[in-house]
């Protein structure tokens, strides 16, 4: 573009000296002088403008010209001002949240189970380096500390009681019983030849009449008999065994909270456990294992909890689409957030372009605005060149009307 603006200006001034040198006088050779002189002038007078903006034209010291270089940081506040005045307002940001349907687009987005799943996974793997990041022993002692503050005025035992009801049904001792049957058939699978000398010995010695009738058989079928049913206790949901260990574990949860002598036993073991030195160690441990184990289960991308997280993620997205009034509330909860965030933190944006400007070196500043600008730079001082030649000519014309009249 910069060439085609000098050639339009090489143009007009080929014309004006093929015109001066090459006519005689005449009515065209008039109207051309007048043409060419005012393009000329016009060119040049938008070239001048439009590099005085950039640079000093021809490098003379002309006052008033680089004005980029020279009022750059001024230049800098001022647009940070403009943008944060009237773009970055919490006005025209939370109508903006309304228009675009953030939260609908959002929602649909999180919707689909591969979304839904990618954004589980993410958030799972970024956790998991988080509780990498944790040192079990820097949290026992607070744990510990934290019981024994509290341990003299309030009771442990009905915490425990309602924690321990609210896992029971929500299932959460079924992963441990399945784990604890399994290792339990493994090993008396592994270990059943150096099991059976004591099982039998165990039974030949509660009295004569099971020493009597105790063989190696029996034992072998005693052994295998209770693997099998080991076997039945994981792949059965609805096992006795297992309705057993819920019924004993929900009276437990219920005494812990309503009888005065469970309450008192669990609440005196507290107060001996945290005093114990070993205590300690105990909880390092089981923190240590605790975090470990969650850390594992964040990290299966297949695993029962990324799945449970992945489906929440994408059924609060189906609710906030589907759901008005949930719709309403992360909409409403959304542009508080805007407004506080343009409100607190607004000024920041125009310190941020002042800083980012200012750190520009002068030259580079006013290049970088330069070719921001474009082409339309240019076109003013090509519009210059023809709009010169056009007021020329009629200038022109109109004073060789006036001299006829």
């Amino acid at each position: 573009m910069k060439l085609t603006a000098a050639g339009f200006l090489t143009i007009a001034a080929a014309i004006f000296v093929g015109s001066t040198l090459g006519l005689e006088p005449s009515t065209l050779r008039g109207y051309l002088l007048a043409g060419s002189e005012a393009a000329m002038v016009g060119g040049l007078a938008d070239w001048f403008a439009v590099t005085a903006l950039f640079r000093r034209p021809l490098g003379l010291p002309i006052p008033h010209t680089a004005l980029v270089p020279r009022k750059k940081d001024e230049l800098a506040t001022k647009l940070g001002e403009f943008v944060t005045g009237y773009f970055l307002t919490p006005d025209v940001l939370e109508s903006q949240v309304v228009e675009s349907r953030v939260v609908d687009r959002v929602g649909l987005w999180l919707a689909d189970p591969d979304h839904a799943a990618r954004l589980a996974g993410g958030v799972m793997s970024a956790l998991a380096d988080v509780l990498g990041s944790f040192d079990p022993a820097g949290l026992e002692e607070p744990i510990l500390d934290l019981v024994r503050r509290h341990r003299g005025p309030r009771s442990w035992a009905p915490a425990l009681g309602g924690l321990l009801a609210r896992a029971v049904d929500g299932g959460a001792q079924r992963p441990l019983v399945d784990l604890l049957a399994a290792r339990c058939r493994e090993y008396l699978a592994a270990h059943e030849a150096s099991l059976h000398p004591m099982v039998k010995r165990f039974v030949e010695e509660r009295n004569w009449l099971t020493a009597l009738m105790t063989t190696d058989r029996l034992v072998t079928k005693l052994l295998r008999d209770v693997q099998l049913e080991l076997a039945k206790i994981e792949q059965q949901p609805d096992h006795p065994v297992r309705v057993a260990l819920e019924d004993l574990l929900r009276r437990l949860a219920f005494d812990l909270r309503h009888d005065p002598d469970a309450v008192a036993r669990v609440d005196g073991l507290l107060a001996k456990l945290v005093d114990d030195p070993q205590a300690t160690a105990v909880v390092r441990s089981a923190l240590g294992d605790a975090l470990d184990g969650l850390r594992r289960s964040m990290v299966d991308p297949g695993g029962p909890l990324a799945a449970r997280v992945a489906a929440a993620v994408a059924e609060q997205g189906r609710r906030a689409v589907t759901d008005v009034r949930f719709h309403d509330e992360l909409e409403g909860g959304l542009r508080r957030v805007v407004a506080w965030v343009v409100g607190r933190y607004g000024g920041e944006v125009t310190e941020l372009i002042r800083r980012q400007v200012e750190a520009w070196p002068a030259e580079a500043a006013s290049r970088r605005i330069e070719l921001a600008v474009g082409r339309d730079l240019q076109y003013i001082r090509l519009n210059g060149t023809v709009v010169g030649a056009i007021a020329g000519l009629v200038i022109h014309a109109a004073g060789s009307l006036l001299a006829r009249a």
